[in-house]
C-alpha cells in the first residue's frame, strides 16, 4: 500500500454522508444491451491491472456505488487494490466541508466521491509539474495526498497551472477481488489519462470510455431472433 496514503486528513463531519449528492445517472440495465458481433482484431486491447490505471464499469454492472463509474486505480498488489471515482462530483463545496482552511475561501472547488469506503475521510488528486510534499505519484504527473499541507499546495499551485480534485471516500478491494470482477466482465482496465480525470465535464467520461474502449453496443429490448428454417 502506498506509505504516504495515511488519511490523516481525516476530518469529523456530522451529516456530510446526508450532504452528499450524488447526480442521478442513466443507469442503463444490462438486460437491454447486447453486444453486436466484433472482429478479433477489432477488440479494444486488455491491459493489466497497476497503479495508473481506469477501470470502467460495463455495462453488466449495475451497483449502484460503481454504475457507469470509472476508477482511477491508485495502489493494486497482491494484498488488494484501492482507487477514486473520478466521475462522482457532488452539490457540496470544498470549503463547506473545510470552512477552517483559509486558502479555500471565496473558491468554488466541489467535492467529488471516491468511493463507499469511510467517506468521512478526504484525498487529494493533483496534477502538477512537481511533485507536492507528502504526495505520491499516480501517473504521469498526477499525485495524491491526505495531507493538509498538500491540500493548501495544491491550492496554491493551481493559480501557477496546476489543477486539483478533492474526494471523500474511496473504493477498495480485498486479495483477488478486482481481478474476478475483470474475469467476470464488471469492469474494463485501460491506462489512465489526465485530460480525463482534470479536464473533462464529469458526465462525459464514462460514456466516452464505454464507448471508445469497450466496442460498439446495440439497445435491443426483443428476443433473439433465430435463423429462418424455410417455414413461413
Amino acid at each position: 500500500m502506498i506509505p504516504f496514503l495515511r488519511f490523516v486528513l481525516t476530518i469529523a463531519v456530522l451529516g456530510v454522508a446526508g450532504m452528499l449528492s450524488v447526480p442521478a445517472a442513466a443507469q442503463e440495465r444490462s438486460a437491454g444491451f447486447v453486444p453486436t458481433a466484433i472482429a478479433p482484431d477489432a477488440r479494444p486491447p486488455s491491459y493489466d491491472l497497476a497503479r495508473g490505471m481506469f477501470v470502467v464499469a460495463s455495462r453488466r454492472l449495475v451497483d449502484p456505488n460503481f454504475s457507469e463509474s470509472v476508477v482511477l486505480l491508485l495502489e493494486y498488489d497482491a494484498k488488494g487494490a484501492l482507487g477514486l471515482i473520478v466521475n462522482r462530483p457532488t452539490k457540496l463545496h470544498l470549503t463547506d466541508l473545510l470552512p477552517d482552511v483559509e486558502e479555500l475561501k471565496e473558491r468554488a472547488d466541489v467535492v467529488y466521491v471516491g468511493g463507499p469506503v469511510s467517506k468521512n475521510r478526504v484525498i487529494v488528486l493533483m496534477r502538477s509539474v512537481q511533485q507536492p510534499l507528502e504526495a505520491g505519484r499516480v501517473f504521469a504527473d498526477t499525485y495524491v495526498s491526505s495531507d493538509m499541507e498538500t491540500l493548501k499546495q495544491a491550492v496554491s499551485m493551481s493559480h501557477e497551472g496546476g489543477t486539483f480534485h478533492t474526494y471523500v471516500g474511496y473504493a477498495g478491494w480485498g486479495p483477488g477481488q478486482l481481478d474476478d470482477e475483470v474475469s467476470r466482465g464488471d469492469w474494463h482496465v485501460f491506462p489512465g489519462e489526465e485530460a480525463i480525470v482534470f479536464d473533462r465535464a464529469s458526465e462525459e467520461i464514462w460514456p466516452e470510455l464505454i464507448e471508445k474502449n469497450s466496442g460498439q453496443w446495440v439497445r435491443d429490448s426483443r428476443p433473439p431472433l433465430h435463423v429462418a428454417s424455410g417455414q413461413p
